[in-house]
């Protein structure tokens, strides 16, 4: 979904306006879309008050889905360690507004010294995003029910599944993939071993979630926490880079000869995890279309060309 498509500030119930305003402390003086959609359907944007500027999302009733992820990412934000790069969270509501039903809305502080990632790829922006998602991992994940294992939460199978209902779709993708099914759902099946470990994992890791310092010796954030989980510190970066390529930066493989991966990864259990990426991607883009994010299934077809054709040069055949 473009952000265009995004209703805005003046788009949202006049009840849920006053009430966000109450909680800003101060007058909006100005609202517009961020540089990004964001992973949730739903209200999203940026205010600037006299008390500084804020980034709001919301959603209502309607959504009952993203509603769920939405509150998730409220509970999950005040449990993140300071070391990792999070926006401040400001206030949040849930509730029933009179003849609206309820309204799930949350408010972030925003720095004005960050940016998003310059798609032209300079290699100062690939080295920084690749050095900020990797400290995500470098961070041990809280003792908390909320941070849950990511080998439980993201599915091994899709290979499995694939090979065992050979859907029609499966022609819309790499030649490759002919006869190999059987052998990819081998080589994911390792997944409980090669992806497990203790570090924090942001698990929805895009591009658009990491914003760059814009000024030397500011930090960068990223956004946009709806789950968290534990794993291999390595698991956040090697997702990061498929999403890179699938919007048109470099190689994969060529970003970690260059700037490599956390030490003691395992080669082999980095293959897997591409392969079990490679596999959901595949799957998720033939389910039926979204209504609530209409260009998933597309988007999605992309990560799953560029997870295959990495998983084809790590495997060599």
């Amino acid at each position: 979904m473009s952000p265009a498509l995004r209703p805005g500030w003046r788009d949202l119930p006049p009840p849920l306006r006053t009430r966000i305003t109450h909680l800003l402390g101060a007058r909006v003086l100005a609202a517009g879309y961020p540089g990004d959609s964001g992973v949730l359907p739903g209200a999203l944007f940026q205010v600037q008050t006299s008390r500084g500027n804020a980034f709001i999302k919301a959603l209502g009733t309607e959504q009952p889905g993203p509603l769920k992820s939405l509150r998730q990412e409220i509970t999950l934000s005040p449990l993140l360690p300071d070391a990792v790069p999070h926006p401040e969270l400001l206030w949040s509501i849930d509730e029933v507004l009179p003849s609206l039903g309820t309204w799930v809305a949350v408010g972030y502080s925003m720095r004005d010294q960050v940016r998003p990632i310059d798609l032209a790829w300079p290699e100062d922006d690939v080295a920084t995003l690749v050095r900020v998602v990797r400290s995500i991992g470098e961070v041990d994940a809280p003792d908390d029910p909320m941070f849950v294992p990511e080998v439980s939460e993201f599915p091994s199978n899709s290979w499995e599944v694939l090979a065992e209902t050979r859907p029609a779709g499966l022609a819309q993708h790499s030649p490759w993939l002919a006869g190999r099914l059987e052998g990819l759902a081998e080589i994911a099946s390792h997944a409980p071993e090669a992806i497990a470990g203790k570090s924090l994992q942001h698990g929805s890791l895009r591009v658009q979630n990491v914003l760059l310092p814009a000024v030397p010796g500011e930090k960068p954030l990223v956004t946009d926490w709806i789950r968290g989980s534990t794993g291999a510190p390595y698991l956040d970066l090697v997702s990061m880079l498929i999403h890179v390529r699938t919007n048109d930066g470099p190689p994969p493989e060529a970003t970690l000869r260059r700037y490599g991966l956390p030490p003691g990864t395992e080669p082999d259990a980095v293959t897997c995890w591409i392969a079990v990426l490679a596999g959901h991607y595949l799957k998720a883009s033939m389910d039926p279309p979204s209504f609530e994010l209409p260009e998933l299934r597309s988007y999605q077809h992309r990560l799953a060309r560029t997870a295959v054709s990495w998983l084809q040069t790590r495997l060599g055949f």
